[in-house]
């Protein structure tokens, strides 16, 4: 009986938490539309515009399939070492992206888009809100008809990536390699630089400003969101071939790419959100906060119950979510890029967004601001990236840097922000030293089965999650280790 009463108490407790936040919320968005609205920037640079006009000139994958093309060799032979020519049979038969039209399609899918209003009696009630899902989960957003299928259902086909191919369908293939910029300036996106690869993952796995998967998708079911551009790049099956793989400074270049662009997509969905460009966005938007600020685990009492009754929850401050800045927040502050003072920048956006009213027009004023200092820092002419000085050395003292701010909190995000970015210091088929204390690592940071939101850290996972003094022991053995490495 003592264990129900304080578990209720507890449901009580929370509740009245909760409802706290999302009065405070509900004020400030009638308070925050008076203060005049503003156009989102169109910050060019990244050398990706056409992706923003995926609905004009979509022609579909299949397009590109046929066997003089890129559909050799035939369905069911493909493998990693197939021979150039091959790339449409990787994407069709390994590619979870050829998938994820069934995923939209699904019955979990269907219910998400019912309980949001998107879908009424199996029928589109609201286009708008059905194309935001589209520019992620599908090449083509044209819807033609009221039923759920749009025109073209391929799931994220080659277009998503590379753009819109009928201005240069019929000519890429053509001339030398030195007419590549003439075909790139007709939307054919060029996904060798490691920055640009990176921002085109992150415009759906972070979001931009045409594409918003916000805090009412999420509560509708949807997982939320956590990127990290090398532990993505290295499990997704390639219908590509990367040159770097055997250099051992590739993984820490591609987390910098990574956070380089997980910033800017933050940011620029950030701008989105507080112009109110998308009508699917609202302001203020509840998946800019941490998760853990209103959704307590039940495992005991949790440290955030405590916070119950004191300011910064009493006035609906929840913590501003951070995962897409933290790489470079790091970075600002060990002065390992050039422009010292975003750290300062990210720190006002963030004071902004922790007011009990943040100002939508100058939210956007400074997110502005902000992206201005980050593509200047590290954007160059003719698209080359500030990466060929960042080597597996330096991740190795960040990661140090990282983990041991982790050791200090009991943040998932830092924890698991802390790992990604030691995991980057891997070389593939080496590193036997600290595999042991990252898998140990990682079965901590799992999410549970039956939440899309982290449990830092004993969460019930599919397998059995170490205890706290586990957790921390192979923290220990992974600073050691990366420590050792600095020192040689």
């Amino acid at each position: 009986m003592a264990s129900i009463l304080a578990r209720y108490n507890f449901y009580i407790a929370s509740t009245l938490a909760l409802c706290l936040l999302l009065a405070v919320v509900e004020q400030t968005r009638g308070q925050s539309s008076s203060k005049g609205t503003i156009s989102p920037s169109d910050l060019s640079g990244w050398g990706i515009d056409s992706l923003y006009h995926v609905k004009q000139g979509i022609r579909g994958a299949a397009s590109c399939a046929a066997s003089s093309c890129h559909g050799g060799p035939k369905a069911g032979v493909s493998f990693m070492e197939a021979s150039r020519g091959s790339e449409y049979p990787l994407w069709l038969e390994s590619d979870p992206h050829a998938r994820s039209w069934k995923t939209i399609s699904s019955e979990a899918s269907v219910q998400i888009l019912t309980k949001l209003g998107i879908l009424h009696d199996g029928r589109i009630a609201d286009v708008a809100a059905y194309q935001n899902c589209l520019a992620c989960h599908n090449t083509d957003r044209v819807v033609s008809t009221s039923n759920i299928s749009p025109r073209i259902a391929e799931g994220v086909g080659c277009e998503s990536c590379h753009g819109p191919a009928e201005p240069w369908y019929d000519r890429h293939y053509q001339g030398p390699s030195s007419a590549k910029s003439a075909i790139s300036s007709l939307g054919l996106t060029d996904l060798g630089p490691l920055v640009r690869r990176a921002k085109v993952c992150a415009m759906c796995h972070v979001g931009s400003k045409d594409r918003d998967m916000n805090h009412d998708i999420i509560a509708a079911g949807h997982p939320a969101l956590y990127f990290d551009m090398a532990v993505y790049h290295e499990a997704y099956p390639k219908h590509w071939r990367d040159n770097d793989q055997s250099d051992p400074d590739f993984r820490s270049r591609l987390w910098l790419a990574g956070q380089i662009a997980m910033a800017d997509s933050e940011l620029e969905l950030l701008e989105s959100r507080a112009c109110k460009s998308l009508p699917v966005s609202t302001w203020p938007e509840l998946s800019n906060y941490q998760c853990n600020s209103c959704h307590f685990t039940l495992n005991g009492i949790p440290k955030a119950v405590e916070l119950i009754g004191r300011e910064l929850v009493v006035k609906g401050r929840a913590p501003v979510r951070n995962w897409n800045f933290a790489g470079i927040s790091s970075l600002s502050r060990s002065r390992d890029i050039p422009e010292t003072d975003m750290m300062k920048s990210i720190n006002e956006l963030h004071a902004l967004l922790h007011g009990a009213n943040p100002d939508s027009k100058r939210v956007a004023e400074e997110t502005r601001k902000l992206r201005v200092q980050l593509h200047e820092s590290v954007y160059r002419e003719n698209v080359t990236y500030m990466l060929s000085d960042w080597t597996r050395g330096k991740q190795t003292r960040l990661s140090v840097q990282l983990l041991d701010d982790a050791k200090q909190s009991s943040s998932w995000e830092i924890a698991a922000g802390a790992y990604a970015a030691a995991w980057a210091t891997h070389v593939r088929g080496t590193r036997g030293d600290l595999e042991l204390a990252m898998n140990t690592m990682r079965s901590g940071l799992l999410f549970p089965n039956d939440r899309m939101m982290p449990k830092f850290p004993r969460s019930q996972n599919e397998r059995t999650p170490p205890t706290l003094e586990q957790w921390n022991d192979a923290l220990r053995d992974a600073i050691s280790t990366l420590t050792n490495e600095v020192r040689r």
